[in-house]
């Protein structure tokens, strides 16, 4: 049995809106990948630490009425989240599973495809998630990935607020686990972890004026604000100096924003 690890971003209700806004961001490149990927009606598929919204509403129209999607989420506020956006949404072929993604209770070798979007990124144990995700296959089934890698994350011109939130929220995340670099380890986990026949494909966007990317760093730092100032990263007072001194610089158009590199990655597993 693995120790549970607390979601370095916790459960709260800003994050949980954070979230669903962050899947509906990415559900045009998930429509792609999965597309790329190969997804056919009637496929049991499973999205691995879904969220209060994952890509259900993607899987759920790439299997069609005869497919089945599985959630999988141990947060019980963002599962009960979900729950109400399948309902929301009339997904009737989607089901939310609450499970810690390390330990799914999920049948083995029963699905044909199982993928996780920023779950790598959070997990400090992301070899046993890769394992556990690949058992959860049947031979030959596909496992995808999706994380991203703050290497491109960055404002030109540069500012002193954005280093100092970001590096305290780095400093946040790294210590309770996650990795802000994954992304570009996940071809290599992939195959530790026994999956074949590897792809991956990367983007980076400029987050442009209007663009819900452009302040993400300052949704972030909201996020784990309490975390912050109780590390003494910042204080309270520093914190709120940069986040609105950052918010003036973010909102002038002259403001150039290069978003995290999205990597996306997968492979069969040996027949």
């Amino acid at each position: 049995m693995h120790s549970v690890q607390a979601y370095p971003l916790g459960g709260t209700e800003l994050e949980e809106q954070r979230l669903v806004k962050q899947a509906i961001d990415h559900e045009p490149r998930t429509r792609l990948l999965l597309d790329r990927v190969g997804v056919r009606p009637g496929w049991r598929v499973a999205d691995i630490g879904c969220g209060p919204l994952g890509i259900l509403p993607a899987l759920a129209e790439c299997v069609g009425p005869t497919g089945r999607v599985v959630g999988v989420e141990r947060e019980r506020r963002f599962a009960e989240a979900a729950r109400a956006q399948i309902v929301q949404r009339g997904l009737q072929n989607v089901m939310v599973v609450e499970s810690d993604a390390l330990e799914p209770s999920l049948e083995k070798e029963s699905f044909d495809l199982v993928h996780e979007r920023l779950v790598a990124i959070n997990v400090s144990a992301r070899q046993t998630l890769l394992a556990k995700m690949l058992s959860l296959l049947r031979p030959g089934g596909i496992a995808v990935l999706q994380d991203v890698d703050n290497v491109s994350w960055l404002c030109e011109p540069s500012h002193p607020s954005w280093d100092a939130l970001l590096t305290a929220f780095h400093a946040v995340f790294q210590g309770q686990g996650g990795d802000p670099f994954v992304g570009r380890r996940l071809p290599r986990l992939l195959r530790e972890a026994g999956a074949e026949n590897i792809q991956v494909i990367a983007h980076v966007d400029f987050a442009v004026p209007g663009d819900a990317r452009r302040e993400h760093l300052v949704s972030l730092v909201d996020s784990v604000k309490d975390k912050i100032v109780a590390a003494g990263l910042l204080s309270d007072e520093e914190l709120r100096s940069h986040r609105q001194a950052l918010v003036s610089h973010l909102d002038d158009p002259a403001t150039t924003v290069i978003d995290k590199i999205l990597v996306q990655t997968w492979g069969r597993k040996p027949l």
